[in-house]
């Protein structure tokens, strides 16, 4: 690999656009594409361009063309919304990818800038530690970037693998930490030439060997539910008159599901508040039998919030994650205003606040996550204990036939594993699922369908490691290690 890159010393432009294919490649990995060999290898070349860079600038360069390539090409999907849904000139669609991209692209650069500064010792091993330990802590910092944005966790692509042994015991990002130093020890055996340690890390490798768990878990209590998809065109639920066709699509739908014990619909389906009389007079069209779990839109006080609810009753959960640019707009003073886009139906919630009360329905203790909820694990960490099962409801119509939804899926997958708890996922348009605590698809609803998904969701007994101790060992981990780079750096 070294001829070729000394090649590109002389021609710097060809190696940030061979990167920045590289990272856009490295998208791959994800659904609905699951090819995930793809990540090791990339980082790969990432990570040896970097240590075999000529100076710091060169660095950074490098790590910024491979962000580039990776951020615009998995997010790319975003562009749906703003374009199609956005009502937004194609060309400022793309320049607010380009700039998401960009932003998501400078961040990264700082754990490689780390490496390059300290000029690591001979120890592989111990480098290639020291190198995952910070580069998961860019992945932790991502929770608080622009309201957060854990989207593209290397760790996903282990669902289906041996790999996704780790992810009940330490979680998405313990997973990522190993695909890290997996790439670390191969790209700097490669660097330092050292066969064993190139082996070692090719041997590693194995743990992508495809593998779906058999073992059947007997359980003794559960809830009947239907989830309802009604399927219908975005573009219509704001314009007047249109919540007639919506209210009865979800009428007809539920009362076909009278033996269920709990009715899902999906976030927001209904484009007025709770409390608007039309709401009294939908539920008394839907015949005597099971409660509706719904996303509605609630003011309390003077705040607008995005919440579910079971429909009837006092219980709410508030959305605390909110998704920025489409239900609110950072920089707000700035950027309200300057193109339609930032003007969408509900662009200015509210956020709910951490440790709302569990929703309770027949003695079980359901955890509500809206949308974008899920991909926080950290910040559901005492509700996940205390929960029975997960209930996660969205509204992905915004996102069109693109790649988003099934991103968003993977997600939810990962997070069942994780919090060792069935998902139940109900979404306008696809693509509702159960989930099993193994982060197994149970049953489906693909998108683009209207119907209905029956089926059962489980109560599991325990949480998982990860809950109760697991997402304290990286921090801590990492923390030590940048450490004590630091103080062999001063020693020197």
């Amino acid at each position: 690999m070294a001829s070729p890159l000394n090649q590109t010393h002389k021609a710097p432009f060809v190696s940030y656009i061979f990167l920045g294919l590289a990272g856009a490649l490295s998208t791959l990995a994800f659904s609905p594409f699951d090819i995930q060999l793809i990540i090791p290898f990339t980082l790969v070349i990432l990570i040896y361009f970097t240590v075999n860079s000529r100076n710091f600038i060169d660095s950074c360069k490098y790590v910024f063309s491979w962000g580039l390539g990776y951020w615009i090409s998995g997010t790319g999907w975003l562009i749906v919304s703003i374009y199609y849904y956005g009502n937004t000139n194609i060309i400022v669609s793309f320049i607010i990818i380009i700039l998401m991209g960009v932003l998501l692209s400078v961040v990264f650069v700082t754990p490689f800038a780390g490496i390059r500064l300290i000029q690591l010792n001979q120890n592989i091993v111990f480098n290639s530690l020291f190198l995952a330990s910070c580069l998961i802590t860019l992945e932790l910092s991502r929770f608080f970037l622009l309201g957060g944005f854990p989207w593209l966790l290397p760790g996903l692509v282990f669902l289906d693998t041996l790999g996704q042994a780790v992810i009940p015991i330490f979680g998405v990002y313990g997973a990522s930490y190993i695909i890290y130093f997996l790439a670390s020890l191969i790209a700097l055996s490669i660097f330092q030439k050292k066969n064993n340690f190139l082996f070692l890390g090719i041997l590693f490798l194995s743990i992508f060997i495809p593998y779906q768990s058999n073992q059947k878990e007997v359980f003794n209590e559960s809830l009947y539910l239907s989830i309802i998809q009604p399927s219908l065109d975005p573009f219509q639920k704001f314009k007047e008159g249109s919540y007639v066709n919506i209210e009865d699509t979800l009428v007809n739908l539920t009362n076909r599901n009278k033996d269920s014990d709990l009715i899902i619909w999906p976030e927001s389906p209904l484009p007025y508040l709770d409390s608007n009389p039309r709401m009294t007079q939908l539920l008394s069209r839907i015949e005597d039998g099971p409660r509706v779990l719904s996303g509605t839109w609630q003011y309390k006080g003077n705040e607008l919030y995005n919440s579910m609810t079971i429909l009837g009753t006092d219980q709410a959960y508030l959305k605390r994650h909110l998704v920025p640019f489409g239900e609110y707009v950072p920089f707000e003073g700035i950027l309200r205003g300057l193109i339609e886009f930032f003007n969408m139906p509900m662009s200015s919630l509210s956020s709910g606040t951490s440790n709302q009360k569990l929703l309770e329905f027949n003695n079980y203790r359901i955890l509500g996550m809206i949308c974008f909820d899920i991909a926080f694990p950290l910040s559901f960490l005492d509700e996940v204990r205390e929960s029975d099962f997960i209930i996660n409801i969205s509204n992905d119509t915004w996102f069109g036939s693109s790649y988003g939804p099934y991103q968003h899926l993977q997600i939810v997958r990962a997070r069942a594993l994780e919090a060792n708890k069935w998902v139940a996922r109900g979404t306008s348009d696809g693509i509702s699922t159960i989930v099993d605590n193994k982060g197994t698809i149970v049953s489906i609803l693909e998108k683009g369908k209207r119907g209905s998904l029956n089926g059962n969701i489980y109560k599991t007994l325990n949480p998982s490691f990860f809950y109760i101790y697991g997402y304290l060992i990286l921090p801590i981990l990492s923390l030590i290690l940048m450490l004590v780079a630091i103080v062999l750096k001063l020693k020197k």
